[in-house]
């Protein structure tokens, strides 16, 4: 028996090895992820830089006092080279006109125009440009309207400029983590973006083999491949065979992307861009661990449920209907990341990450967030890896029958009928 399992997973595994598709996926993703990054810092670095503009106001003070606002920037990511920012006040019809032509004909981006009202401490605040959409400009402008406020309001008040220069400026804030009782500096950004790295590509690995799976079977019934297949092996032994062969050939290109994101963390490329080995990127050796341990029973939970699905449909397109009940789960677990990843020792958090489907990604991220106890570490992880063993059982008595059924769909209690026939 365990000889057929063999051969069934070497077959299932050389087949995908050696496909033009698997070599195509090993080189594109990293060298595609990895030009999405340079594109993403080159544009987050454009869009950090103020283009040239103007402000127009009634109040002159006011004008001044935000400009020197958005000439100082924002200190997290200072301007690279200061923008030209023309000041018009107090406002004229004509001066407002040409500033308008001078925005259509694109010589400056925008102008951003300030009312104040009698009696109104905060000023109508409007900011003209050819882009109907700007979320980055829209929140500096407003940014530098508070600073300015506050800053014309402290002048008001008796306080010199520089003493407001200094009230205004931006306080540094440190990141401490307590790990294991002792208290070590951490660099939450970094820290979040590496763990949420690691939850898409778990996420898209299972998701991708699970759907993977239930094609495989479905193409194979319908070619009748099983038809031979089964004169000299069992269902059995070609379900655990098909599961071991993809999941070898899924943890292969898991490896090889690993080895390159490993050899990239320490190229001088990545120094050139402050990237000093995994650490620096916010993953740590356990991470990683984990990460194989999760991807494991992940994989086998989800790929076994789409052996599961792809015996019981006739076609590609049942399979494409009934996916999203095979991907529910993993979705509802990346939608909650966030509030996992803000409160990963809440109950609703400890709950959902015990319970198996959600376990891969909701018990990783809290491992990746603030490490629980190590007992609720061992029980999620029993309790997936039980789970794991009983879908692949459950799954195997479904197989056995369903991938002989052709030509229809079959029913609820046809499936119920056929775990007593097993």
């Amino acid at each position: 028996m365990h000889r057929n399992i063999f051969y069934v997973a070497k077959r299932e595994y050389l087949e995908r090895v050696r496909s033009r598709v698997f070599r195509i996926t090993i080189i594109l993703v990293p060298v595609g992820v990895g030009v999405l990054l340079v594109i993403g810092r080159a544009g987050n670095s454009k869009m950090d830089v103020l283009p040239n503009l103007a402000i127009v106001s009634n109040n002159p003070a006011l004008a001044v006092q935000v400009k020197a606002a958005l000439l100082e920037g924002d200190e997290a990511s200072p301007q690279a080279s200061p923008p030209t920012i023309i000041v018009d006040a107090p406002e004229t019809a004509d001066s407002i006109a040409q500033i308008d032509r001078e925005v259509a004909s694109h010589q400056i981006a925008g102008y951003l125009r300030l009312e104040t009202q009698p009696g109104q401490i905060q000023p109508e605040a409007t900011w003209v440009s050819t882009n109907s959409v700007d979320f980055i400009r829209k929140s500096q402008m407003q940014s530098a309207v508070r600073r300015g406020l506050m800053s014309q309001a402290l002048l008001d008040h008796g306080a010199s400029a520089d003493r407001v220069h200094q009230l205004m400026k931006t306080v540094p804030l440190q990141t401490m983590q307590v790990k294991n009782g002792v208290v070590s500096k951490s660099d939450s950004e970094r820290s979040f973006t590496g763990a949420y790295a690691l939850i898409v590509v778990l996420y898209a690995a299972v998701l991708f083999y699970g759907i993977n799976i239930a094609r495989s079977v479905v193409e194979e019934k319908t070619s009748r491949i099983f038809e031979v297949l089964l004169s000299t092996v069992s269902s059995d032994d070609l379900m655990m065979g098909k599961l071991i062969g993809v999941g070898a050939a899924s943890l292969t290109q898991m490896a090889v992307w690993a080895a390159i994101l490993v050899i990239g963390a320490g190229s001088q490329l990545a120094v050139a861009y402050g990237i000093h080995g995994l650490s620096s990127l916010g993953v740590t050796t356990s991470e990683l661990v984990f990460f194989a341990v999760f991807f494991l029973l992940g994989f086998y939970l989800y790929s076994a449920l789409g052996a599961a699905l792809g015996s019981t449909v006739g076609s590609e397109q049942d399979i494409q209907q009934f996916s999203l009940i095979l991907i529910s789960p993993l979705v509802v677990s990346v939608i909650l990341l966030p509030y996992v990843m803000a409160n990963p020792s809440s109950t609703a958090s400890v709950v959902l990450s015990l319970i198996p489907p959600f376990t891969p990604i909701i018990l990783y991220m809290r491992i990746c967030a603030q490490t629980p106890p190590a007992w609720q570490i061992a029980l999620g992880i029993a309790l997936l890896a039980a789970t794991v063993w009983a879908m692949i059982w459950l799954t195997a008595r479904i197989y056995r029958i369903g991938v002989l059924m052709y030509g229809k769909r079959a029913t609820l209690p046809e499936i119920v009928r056929w775990l007593r026939y097993s």
